[in-house]
């Protein structure tokens, strides 16, 4: 019986009626037909009801019944004889006639099509809905977060709501989603109409209830960074004035680098979304986990970093890996060289993406500057001039601080003659190997110009990234080339732009925690294999920590996972998900007994050069003294010259490899 309440209940329910009676002519059948049934059979119950409760002896009943069947059978008036009744009968049958077939007919029909309207239009809202998902604002990656959204929900078998709310047409926003959806994620989606920045329309989101919430602002509308920041205040306001006190992440895009940069750089206070409009800071708590993202640094790091392995998997720029070898004497490194044709978004994402992640083993500080390989990069642009000036303003101490990497800006076309020759020969050095990404942001061009080289690249190993918008047709068959662009690939496509593995900072928040902690991430790797209860409060207490951190800061120990599987694969080893597992799995045992002292220098170097570029594009600088509001630091300076007990922090980097990777669903295995 309660399944059948239950049933009725979610038939007539004010967003199941919207979704019927704006759908297909099959489902609108069906409620009509499944309303007059319930109607008959409550009106049967009724009269059965009638029945039971009044006396049998009274006339009166017959004279209801009779005004009943006259009422709406106008041709039951034909049986009586007497011309009172027949004068009464024609009224009644009559009322009947224009209150059922016309106004009623005609009034639902009405309230039907204004319904199907404002449903339509993203104008209905629902109190109801709850521990769902929104997004706020519709931009080319609204999609491909739909599709994330609903492959989490799959893997914890827990299917939630997800209210998309733009400024743009209902209709239109709807039409661009079902292109890229399945009905399954369509199912879960409630598009509304509104402003981002209306406080009253926000409200209509149900943010006490909601989950996560995603704030990526309408595409191409001026000052979009600024309206999202503006609109995560907003939401921050509406969360305290509820009973919730959960803290809600709020993932925010920003399109523009310049102002992705300069919100790493800031220190935001405790207090900075507390402080309502009319001044009123009653609370100073945040009821909000802030998490900025840029889409182009996404797709960098699902290229290059250790996330590649979570979607489509792209070759690492040391393609052939810099093995640190016992013997120095009797190796032949191959430099890598990563060469970048286009100096717009997408390519300055790549260039700070290569200088966090490119430090090897071959650049060794004990040696003569003449004598150190350096990673090379060349970033080549017919507009160099102005875009180099622009983005050296930015990241002004990459030359001085940066010292294993070199990069050259080159104002030239990637089709002149000194170019196509320049590329010829890298290519077909032995002491090279190369990796070309061709991020022009016209798609037709970019492909033209991938795969129409001079040939003796194609011939060679060197790797070739061409930028696309959308993954077409093409695209997929040159990923599935094994010929002469058997090295080609595309990336930069709009559907898989966001990574929620990136954005959820599980294995940041370890990482973090084991700096305020000893042997935390071992600890909690222990707890990991045999208790998993006291294992999730482990890592809650880290989680909780993570959130009160400085934004600053968080950065420091996100870019840190990025070089993760260049240091594993410098052990000659490989990381790969634990789903697929395809080769011997290396035990925490066996990796430690590989840590030699000698391959243990050579990590803890790379470490140290990693973390000197991370902090010099995040704006510190040198410093005797350390100062953060200036960011000043002393040991942004050569490995040889960091005092020893600097030194075991980085060390406990590499130690803890093997004890992190499990946590994140990954692990060492040995190829071969």
């Amino acid at each position: 019986m309660k399944n059948i309440f239950r049933y009725y209940r979610k038939v007539f329910s004010q967003d199941y009626i919207d979704k019927t009676i704006s759908g297909g002519v099959k489902a609108q059948i069906f409620l009509l037909v499944f309303t007059i049934l319930t109607v008959l059979l409550t009106s049967s119950v009724l009269v059965i009801l009638l029945q039971l409760f009044l006396s049998p002896e009274t006339s009166w009943t017959e004279q209801i019944w009779e005004v009943y069947n006259n009422f709406i059978d106008p041709g039951h008036q034909a049986e009586l004889t007497a011309w009172d009744n027949r004068i009464a009968a024609s009224i009644i049958s009559l009322l009947g006639s224009i209150l059922l077939g016309g106004i009623l007919i005609s009034t639902i029909s009405n309230i039907m099509e204004r319904r199907v309207e404002m449903v339509k239009s993203g104008k209905v809202y629902y109190k109801s809905i709850s521990n769902h998902y929104v997004i706020i604002g519709y931009s080319n990656i609204t999609a491909n977060l739909i599709q994330e959204l609903y492959k989490e929900m799959q893997t914890n078998n827990v299917m939630c709501p997800i209210i998309v709310m733009s400024n743009k047409e209902s209709e239109w926003v709807r039409h661009q989603l079902q292109m890229h959806l399945t009905k399954d994620e369509e199912k879960l989606l409630y598009i509304y109409f509104g402003n981002i920045e209306s406080t009253e329309e926000l409200e209509r989101l149900n943010i006490d209830k909601a989950k996560e919430v995603y704030i990526l602002s309408e595409e191409k509308d001026f000052g979009r960074d600024a309206k999202n920041i503006q609109c995560a205040h907003q939401v921050n306001i509406l969360r305290r004035r509820c009973n919730n006190h959960q803290i809600l992440p709020v993932y925010i895009q920003f399109e523009e680098p310049a102002s992705y940069s300069a919100i790493q750089k800031l220190q935001f206070p405790k207090d900075f979304y507390c402080i309502e409009e009319n001044g009123d800071k009653s609370e100073q708590n945040s009821r909000i986990y802030f998490r900025p993202f840029n889409f182009h640094e996404n797709w960098a790091r699902q290229i290059w970093s250790i996330f590649t392995l979570d979607g489509e998997k792209y070759d690492p720029l040391d393609y052939c890996p810099i093995l640190i070898d016992r013997h120095e004497d009797t190796v032949e490194w191959k430099q890598v060289h990563l060469v970048i044709v286009g100096f717009g978004s997408m390519g300055q994402a790549l260039l700070l993406e290569a200088l966090r992640v490119c430090h090897y083993a071959y650049y060794d500080d004990r040696k003569p500057e003449t004598e150190r390989i350096r990673t090379r990069i060349t970033v080549i642009d017919n507009n160099m001039s102005s875009l180099r000036q622009r983005f050296l303003a930015f990241y002004p101490h990459l030359a001085e601080q940066v010292h294993d990497i070199t990069i050259d800006f080159r104002e030239d076309d990637i089709c002149s003659e000194k170019s196509r020759e320049d590329l010829k020969e890298w290519c077909q050095s032995a002491t090279q190997q190369v990796t070309v990404a061709i991020c022009i942001s016209d798609p037709d061009n970019s492909i033209q110009l991938g795969l129409n080289l001079p040939g003796e690249i194609y011939q060679s190993e060197t790797r070739i990234l061409i930028r696309q918008e959308i993954r077409t047709d093409l695209g997929k068959i040159i990923h599935n080339d094994t010929k002469r662009y058997r090295n080609v690939k595309v990336f930069g496509m709009l559907e898989q732009g966001v990574s929620k593995h990136i954005l959820k900072d599980e294995l940041s928040c370890y990482v973090n925690e084991d700096y305020n902690t000893q042997h935390f991430i071992e600890n909690l790797h222990t707890l990991f294999l045999k208790d998993k209860a006291s294992y999730q409060a482990k890592a809650e207490k880290a989680k909780a920590e993570w959130r009160e951190l400085d934004e600053n800061m968080r950065w420091a120990n996100r870019y840190q996972l990025d070089a993760y599987l260049i240091y594993i694969r410098s052990l000659g080893l490989d990381v790969e998900l634990q789903t697929e597992k395809k080769h011997q799995e290396v035990t925490i045992d066996e990796y430690q007994k590989l840590l030699t002292p000698n391959m243990l220098r050579a990590l803890v170097s790379m470490e140290k050069y990693r973390w000197n570029a991370e902090r010099t594009i995040e704006g510190w600088t040198y410093g005797p003294v350390k100062n953060n509001d200036y960011r000043l630091h002393p040991l942004i300076i050569p490995s040889n010259e960091l005092p020893e007990e600097e030194l075991l922090k980085d060390k406990n980097v590499i130690d803890n490899l093997s004890y992190l990777l499990p946590l994140g669903g990954y692990c060492i295995v040995r190829k071969g």
